[in-house]
């Protein structure tokens, strides 16, 4: 720590606010560099998911239940 106060020019400010302010730069950067393999992890998953529900005869359609049964959402009475 000794040698970060003396990185800071020895100012109690600056060694205040290098020590705390960076994290919501490294968090961000993080952030932004990690969003797209996240992403494609995500969508790669999901793509395993409906392979695995197919595999077992389940269908993949969201709209269809166990039976092999459309389930048309309720109309909205305007």
């Amino acid at each position: 720590m000794n040698d970060f106060f003396t990185f800071a020019g020895a100012h109690p400010a600056v060694t205040f606010f290098l020590a705390w302010g960076i994290w919501p730069v490294c968090w961000t950067v993080q952030a932004v560099l990690t969003t797209p393999f996240s992403l494609a992890f995500k969508a790669y998953n999901r793509r395993l998911r409906s392979l695995n529900i197919r595999a077992h005869g389940w269908p993949a359609n969201p709209l269809m239940d166990a039976d092999g049964d459309i389930i048309h959402p309720p109309v909205a009475n305007v």
